[in-house]
């Protein structure tokens, strides 16, 4: 974890060089001259704060997610939607602290465009950078289990995520060689002898052998080799950013949740939540006019649309949004008849979606009026998506 940490920190660092460049170009082609000190000291001081905006905007987008880093049209459509929800925040931030010596409208707008375009070809060379052998992280997989033979896949079909599998060994037989690339050994007594040959920097460790004794003798011993043990479980949500099914049952949330009041920490995101509610309760009353006559021309019916969800402690409540599909009910929505979840979860190229909605849902523009229930407590800044209640009613089917 702390290496994907520091390479993250390595990725926001690369944007922040690639926005300090663009910005140097940009006064260049403000003032068609090398821009001199008094320019820059003139325009840097609201700029930092624009970047950090930018960065944080990245981060929420998922920007610095290691296996999003995916040369595809994906990939240069969310660097574009992030692109221009950075140029709205900018251009909101500078009308709300507007500074007499400079109107940095052409600046800003270079400064989007160079930024952002120097900030691809950055991720390109880190994923290639990531890719690198040198690089990699070498691993050696203790136990088979169906997460084991996912993430084999993964990281065989990705090697941009820094990991080179060395060997897997399976005490109970469980996998046969399967034309792997690396070595598969059959007995607990080979995994020192395994590190050393395949200099492996990390081992990682199947759920099922921490009942076995022999297992457990064998890898206490590696407590004092400079190698780093991983639970397959934490391996694989850092890889795949999910928790395996196999893993959940009330032990696990004995274990994990069996802790859950911090009321420091309870007060300090109540007050940031707060605050937050206020400064994007500015943006939304900011732009409603704009995207409300929008909405209105580009179909009938009302600007906003609420649906009931399910928060802490089984609470019901309404969240808001701006309206993104035509009306189809009576009572605004665009689901008809039934409850199906096929029928009304809204699909990637779905006709129900409006010109403008489109617009909306891929900038989360249509997600700003949640800001309501942010200051009404109903749900917090960071925490878990509050589901619809029909969806809850089939996982709790699904998983009991």
């Amino acid at each position: 974890m702390l290496i994907y940490r520091i390479k993250q920190l390595l990725l926001v660092l690369g944007d922040f060089v690639s926005f300090c460049i663009a910005f140097l170009l940009s006064l260049s082609l403000r003032y068609l001259e090398l821009p001199n000190w008094y320019q820059i000291e003139l325009h840097l001081g609201l700029f930092l704060i624009v970047y950090g905006l930018w960065i944080i905007i990245n981060y929420i987008n998922g920007l610095y997610d290691l296996d999003r880093l995916t040369n595809d049209r994906a990939f240069y459509r969310r660097f574009s939607e992030t692109a221009i929800v950075s140029l709205i925040v900018s251009i909101t931030f500078f009308y709300l602290f507007p500074d007499k010596k400079i109107a940095p409208k052409t600046i800003l707008l270079a400064n989007i465009i160079l930024g952002y375009s120097i900030s691809v070809i950055w991720r390109l060379f880190f994923r290639k950078l990531l890719g690198a052998e040198a690089l990699k992280n070498n691993v050696i997989f203790v136990g088979f289990t169906t997460e084991t033979k996912e993430l084999i896949e993964i990281l065989e079909r990705e090697p941009e995520k820094g990991y080179k599998i060395k060997a897997l060994i399976d005490p109970t037989r469980t996998e046969k060689p399967n034309n792997y690339k690396f070595d598969v050994y059959y007995n607990l007594n080979t995994i020192r002898p395994a590190i050393t040959n395949h200099k492996a920097q990390s081992v990682i460790i199947a759920p099922h052998l921490h009942q076995d004794s022999d297992a457990l003798r064998e890898l206490y011993e590696l407590l004092f080799w400079d190698v780093q043990l991983t639970d397959l479980t934490s391996f694989y949500e850092q890889i795949t950013g999910r928790i395996p099914p196999t893993t959940f049952s009330e032990g696990w949330f004995l274990q994990n949740l069996r802790d859950t009041k911090h009321p420091i920490y309870d007060r300090f995101r109540t007050v940031i939540d707060y605050l937050a509610g206020i400064i994007l309760g500015a943006l939304l009353i900011l732009f409603l006019p704009i995207v409300g006559l929008a909405i209105k021309i580009n179909s009938p019916g009302p600007i906003f649309y609420k649906q009931t969800r399910i928060g802490q402690f089984g609470k019901i409540f309404w969240i808001y949004k701006f309206r993104s599909m035509h009306v189809l009910s009576k009572d605004g929505s665009a689901e008809v008849g039934d409850y199906e979840f096929d029928k009304w979860v809204a699909k990637k190229k779905d006709s129900r979606i409006t010109a403008v909605g489109g617009i909306l849902r891929k900038t989360r523009i249509d997600e700003w009026p949640q800001v309501i229930n942010l200051l009404k407590r109903d749900l917090t800044l960071i925490g878990p998506r509050p589901e619809r209640p029909e969806i809850v009613d089939d996982l709790k089917n699904e998983m009991p």
